[in-house]
């Protein structure tokens, strides 16, 4: 669209930015492109290497990277590795397997987000596969459905990849799941998502037990919404069974940390902040443990006040509640030998909450001597850190390098020169 045509000047205004963000967008992933060409190491090279310096992002046929270079890209994107390794993969899928799709983008005639949906497609595909897609899709991509483009790339799977087609169906048989993402508490509700991928005939079996127990919650007087007493069935069902093992302890286990704060008394379990009516409301159901667990936040706080704490939350609670010791996130506690003690090691995973790496959102996550151990490095709070095992071998096996210089701030140092600060004991 022309913006000298409209006549709104705040519309045109909107419609200039928006031209703006298209180029810059095309600029951006241009500039990331030949960043990859500068960083590009051969299959070869890569092979030779037991530590796996390269990275093949794209379909077959993509160009691999330098794996530790990286995350020096990541940092300089603002985005946490995953997300940096999903964009750099599009970028090449996009640039070396889908030339028509690519001069449509660089004509500012397709969007960035639109072809990299396709291109997220086409990854799986052979190269033909990918050639056929580029051909059908790259004409109507501005404007085709979501739907269109997961047809046109079934297709092609089909077409060019029957055998891949028939182990996959196989192999979904092997990917179902069931989870219920206990590391992911909705904040304040006290509530968590639970997913998963069943047969198709376990699936039908768990609704009709779930809305089953659901209508007998109704009849018996629970005046909830269905949707809320299904919920609330899943957890009768569970129980039930939980009863029919005898060796099995019912009840449920709460472990909270009592957070002392400048500002308010907080509360938290497994990582999320919770209500103490919530906390109440499960303290009150039969067989539930509950262990306290009070913590001095960084910056730093009275140890004394959060004893107290502590007690005030186990006095919420109307019953036995076990109380363990202070956990103070500033002090500098020390283990023997290279393996933290369980004190130690709970101090820095309350303290770092996850990987120390600039951008870095992963939770699942090893404790890094930051000061190896085999040169002398002490294993005690000021020389360990949370890294996830991609930053954890960049650490190790690069001139990454990172020091702590208090307790929950890193300063890192990257193979191009530049400087992140990590700061845990700014963040709420």
């Amino acid at each position: 669209m022309n913006s000298t045509r409209i006549l709104d000047p705040a519309l045109a205004a909107v419609a200039d930015a928006r031209g703006r963000m298209l180029r810059e967008e095309v600029a951006t992933l241009v500039a990331v492109l030949d960043w990859c060409a500068a960083h590009e190491v051969s299959e070869a090279e890569a092979s030779l290497h037991t530590m796996t310096p390269g990275l093949q992002l794209g379909g077959p046929g993509c160009p691999w990277v330098s794996e530790f270079d990286t995350h020096d890209l990541a940092c300089v994107l603002g985005r946490s590795p995953d997300p940096c390794a999903v964009y750099v993969g599009n970028a090449l899928e996009l640039r070396h397997r889908l030339p028509r799709l690519w001069a449509r983008v660089v004509a500012l005639q397709v969007p960035v987000w639109k072809a990299f949906r396709i291109a997220e497609q086409t990854q799986q595909l052979p190269p033909a596969g990918a050639a056929e897609v580029d051909r059908a899709l790259t004409p109507t991509a501005h404007s085709c459905t979501f739907a269109q483009v997961d047809r046109t790339v079934a297709s092609a799977l089909a077409t060019h990849c029957p055998d891949e087609v028939e182990r996959r169906r196989l192999a979904a048989l092997e990917h179902r799941r069931f989870d219920v993402h206990l590391d992911h508490v909705r904040s304040l509700d006290g509530t968590v998502e639970v997913t998963g991928t069943l047969d198709l005939a376990d699936a039908v079996d768990l609704d009709t037990a779930v809305a089953g127990v659901a209508a007998q919650l109704g009849e018996l007087g629970c005046h909830e919404s269905w949707d809320a007493r299904r919920a609330l069935a899943v957890g009768e069902i569970a129980r039930a069974q939980l009863a029919l093992d005898l060796e099995t302890t019912t009840g449920r286990g709460v472990t909270v940390y009592a957070h002392l704060r400048s500002d308010s008394d907080v509360v938290e379990t497994t990582g999320s902040t919770i209500t103490t009516e919530q906390l109440a409301a499960w303290c009150r159901h039969p067989g539930t443990t509950v262990t306290v667990t009070p913590v001095v936040d960084l910056p730093g706080g009275d140890l004394t006040a959060a004893r107290a704490l502590a007690q005030q939350v186990a006095a919420w609670l109307h019953d036995d509640a076990h109380v363990k010791p202070v956990i103070d996130l500033t002090a500098d506690l020390t283990s023997a030998g290279y393996t933290p003690s369980p004190r130690l090691a709970e101090q820095v995973d309350l303290r770092d909450q996850r990987c120390a790496f600039p951008h870095c959102n992963r939770r699942r996550t090893d404790r890094d001597h930051i000061q190896p151990h085999d040169s002398g490095g002490q294993t005690r709070s000021s020389n360990l850190a949370r890294l996830c095992r991609a930053h954890h071998r960049a650490k190790t096996h690069s001139a990454w390098t990172y020091t702590q210089p208090s307790p929950g701030v890193f300063e890192w140092h990257s193979p191009a020169g530049a400087e992140y600060t990590v700061d845990r004991s700014a963040e709420p």
